[in-house]
């Protein structure tokens, strides 16, 4: 059973994903093969719809960016996550980093 879901789509010249539900392994994994077949050149991850998070997950993913040649830009993500990318070595600039906590800080977000 998969809980969760990834969309595809285009946000001007960047792809953007947008991600709901749970966001565990299966999910990273899942996130991880879209990731490795994307051509664009700048990507948007939209967290901010993900209701509970896998630790394990978030480095999933952030193991498979520190390859990544693209600009890989994140939106709706928490402190805890945003200091998991970057201990596995994804280099988060500001602007990325204040939309990313942006969302996370709305309300209906605990």
């Amino acid at each position: 059973m998969n809980d969760c879901n990834i969309i595809r789509e285009w946000d001007g010249d960047r792809a953007l994903y947008r991600l709901s539900g749970v966001f565990d392994r299966a999910g990273a994994w899942a996130l991880r093969a879209e990731l490795d077949r994307e051509n664009a050149g700048e990507v948007m991850l939209d967290f901010s719809l993900v209701r509970d998070f896998s630790d394990l997950g978030v480095a999933v993913v952030a193991h498979g960016l520190t390859e990544a040649p693209r600009r890989v830009l994140f939106r709706g993500l928490r402190q805890h996550q945003l200091r998991i990318f970057r201990y596995c070595g994804v280099s988060i600039e500001e602007t990325s980093a204040r939309e990313a906590l942006a969302s996370a800080v709305s309300p209906g977000h605990a």
